[in-house]
């Protein structure tokens, strides 16, 4: 039986397989091996995903001068949840049953679509270096050419690690929304009913309308949201690194709450899950839970909420019902 690995020695190899990426395209063999090794612990995909984030770090920083040591940013500055903060952890030990899968792809001039389905996210590595991490029920395609990389996120959220390439900027189009990149990390959300959200993590993007040139483009820098509302000026405010870190906890799996409405964080668990979590008092569903929990296991979450709030919890076939 294989020795399971320690959280250092993971880290260790996904940022050896960063490196290598960086270098060059992988081999068909060595793509099918990176794919094999993410998908043997679900510790992996965030570790992957910190080690391209600490490379996009380096790059950038070793423009500072000869006396910058990149080593530095993987130690104790590197993003962490605050597990101490958190009132709730609904199961907290329990497997992350969507699977994340790692693909490796494009050649120029093609276009390629990758979608995931509720409560399973992926990782797409890109030829040039560039990663894409599709959240829950997300479809993308992504379209290379010798003079552009272009995304389209159809709906749900995506992460993209761009690397860079002054010759071809990398552009994501969101409905009317566009948003112009050269090498950063940045989010984008496509939700029902809701504006087109950007969150950057690293770098500067540029977010605008083409076919609206009365509304100016704005640029939106690391540790900030921005949202492009239908029809109204784009809005960018800065946001704290806590809430950056929560909102991208996803990508291993899991939801964070900070002061969050249970009426709120339920429509977070709706896309997840296909089990529907109903709240038979609206006055359950204005008080407030903060926490740390599975995206994939709603009865966990619903079970630690009904403990700390003093709720009934009834588990049916397809729903959850909460009540006082």
């Amino acid at each position: 039986m294989t020795e399971r690995q320690t959280n250092e020695e993971i880290d260790q190899v996904a940022a050896s397989w960063v490196v290598r990426m960086d270098r060059g395209p992988l081999s068909a063999e060595h793509a099918r091996e990176l794919e094999e090794w993410l998908s043997a612990d679900t510790r992996r995909l965030g570790a992957f995903a910190k080690a391209r984030a600490v490379l996009t770090y380096s790059d950038r920083a070793r423009a500072l001068g000869k006396n910058f040591d990149p080593k530095a940013l993987a130690g104790d500055d590197a993003p962490k949840i605050n597990r101490r903060r958190a009132v709730i952890f609904g199961g907290a030990a329990a497997a992350v049953a969507g699977a994340a899968v790692f693909v490796r792809t494009l050649l120029p001039s093609t276009a390629q679509s990758f979608r995931t389905e509720v409560g399973e996210t992926r990782v797409v590595a890109l030829d040039d270096g560039s990663v894409v991490t599709l959240n829950t029920g997300s479809t993308v395609i992504v379209r290379y050419s010798r003079e552009r990389r272009d995304a389209t996120i159809l709906t749900g959220e995506a992460l993209f690690d761009v690397a860079k390439d002054p010759q071809r900027p990398f552009v994501v189009h969101a409905r009317a929304a566009q948003v112009r990149a050269i090498g950063t990390s940045f989010a984008v959300l496509v939700l029902p009913e809701s504006p087109v959200n950007v969150l950057v993590q690293e770098g500067i993007v540029e977010l605008s309308r083409p076919a609206d040139p009365s509304l100016r483009a704005v640029r939106v820098m690391a540790n900030m949201r921005a949202v492009a509302p239908a029809g109204s000026p784009i809005m960018s405010i800065p946001i704290a690194k806590d809430e950056l870190i929560r909102a991208l906890a996803w990508r291993e799996g899991r939801i964070a709450f900070e002061g969050d409405t249970l009426n709120d964080a339920v429509a977070m668990f709706a896309r997840y899950s296909k089990t529907r979590i109903l709240i038979s008092d609206p006055a359950i569903g204005a008080q407030r839970i903060t926490g740390l929990f599975v995206f994939n296991d709603p009865v966990g979450f619903s079970s630690a909420v009904a403990l700390s709030l003093n709720l009934h919890v009834a588990v049916r076939e397809g729903e959850i019902e909460l009540s006082p």
